[in-house]
């Protein structure tokens, strides 16, 4: 939502007041809330303005406590420990055991089957845990669109706060400008009044003109506080864009290559195995060969070339390894990255308060 252009021509952009630019069908308006200001009650310039005030902090005060009991900050810090997860990921644990750890194994294949069992209940584990930060990153950003509506909602408000505060800084100088006149009669005709009715008189004007300097303070901040919120409000939807991309893109991915690498992890298994038992038959056949001679030797050589590459499954354990690793330093090299937008963001916001204040 755009600011809508000053409709009080009275007054422009910096609060300064001329009376003279005041449209007729407003006089009526301004005269109406002048004459709440009572010379005779000094409460009258006190409380002018104030039910205002106050319901400009009743506003922020309720914000602040939707704000402190939804604890929309916590997305960051669920982020964070979503990456601690990921990054716990070994897929060297998982896939990367060479030919021989493997062979050294088959002897006790009991006890091997029982370590992989072990190593995806760990697994089994990370992803339960990474679905409790997802759900709980998932009510973080709610939390932050529901913030974002209660933003919008002050926003509107100031705005109209601010045509509210103009009026009465208008009627409170017409105020003003007819006590001062009234001051100079009565002190070019003094001898006519009693010395305490001129300096009341004074007193009057002075606490008004104070009155006045405060409420355009009060519409200077409410001014400065729409940027301010606009870019709170930026900040949680970037806040949420982020998740939302780890939630929908990073885990799917994730848990997509994770599958993969369980897979491949079994498939290399079923090919040790079976190199594992061509390995035994030859073994047969080289003890049968003593005995069965030129034959056996025939069916060793035969099977000899059915082996797979060792090579070859090496090859393919390092690219998977070098892939998962470049996603790991993508990861970090993200986060690096929002921790830099965070820096940079409050150098922006820090520039802007200094260039509004300056202006």
């Amino acid at each position: 939502m755009e600011l809508q252009q000053n409709t009080n021509t009275a007054i422009d952009k910096s609060g300064n007041v001329d009376l003279a630019k005041i449209e007729s069908v407003d006089l009526q308006k301004y005269d109406s809330i002048a004459v709440t200001i009572d010379e005779q009650n000094p409460n009258s310039i006190i409380n002018f303005g104030s039910d205002l005030q106050n319901s400009l902090a009743s506003q922020s005060d309720s914000f602040l406590n939707n704000v402190r009991k939804s604890n929309s900050g916590e997305v960051g810090e669920l982020i964070n420990k979503l990456l601690v997860e990921l990054n716990y990921v070994d897929v060297d644990e998982l896939e990367g055991s060479s030919m021989k750890k493997f062979l050294k194994k088959i002897p006790f294949f009991g006890k091997m089957v029982t370590s992989i069992e072990t190593l995806f209940v760990k697994y089994d584990k990370i992803v339960t845990n990474i679905s409790d930060i997802s759900n709980k990153v998932n009510a973080g950003i709610i939390n932050s669109t529901k913030d974002n509506a209660v933003l919008q909602t002050i926003f509107t408000g100031n705005i109209d706060s601010v045509k509210k505060i103009e009026d009465y800084i208008i009627a409170g100088s017409l105020k003003h400008q007819q006590s001062t006149e009234e001051l100079v009669q009565m002190e070019a005709n003094a001898a006519n009044y009693q010395d305490y009715q001129i300096s009341d008189k004074r007193d009057f004007i002075a606490r008004l003109d104070r009155r006045l300097a405060d409420l355009k303070v009060v519409r200077f901040i409410i001014l400065q506080s729409l940027p301010q919120i606009r870019l709170i409000q930026s900040n949680n939807i970037s806040i949420a864009e982020k998740a939302q991309t780890i939630l929908t893109t990073t885990l799917p991915v994730w848990k997509n290559q994770l599958t993969l690498a369980v897979a491949m992890h079994r498939q290399q298994q079923n090919i040790e195995i079976q190199n594992k038992v061509s390995s035994t038959t030859e073994e047969i056949l080289r003890k049968n060969a003593q005995r069965l001679q030129q034959n056996t030797v025939n069916v060793a050589r035969a099977n000899e070339q059915t082996i797979v590459s060792v090579e070859t499954l090496r090859e393919t354990t390092s690219s998977l390894i070098n892939t998962l690793n470049e996603v790991k330093q993508i990861q970090q090299q993200g986060a690096q990255n929002r921790i830099a937008l965070d820096g940079e963001l409050k150098n922006l916001e820090q520039t802007l308060k200094n260039q509004m204040q300056n202006s």
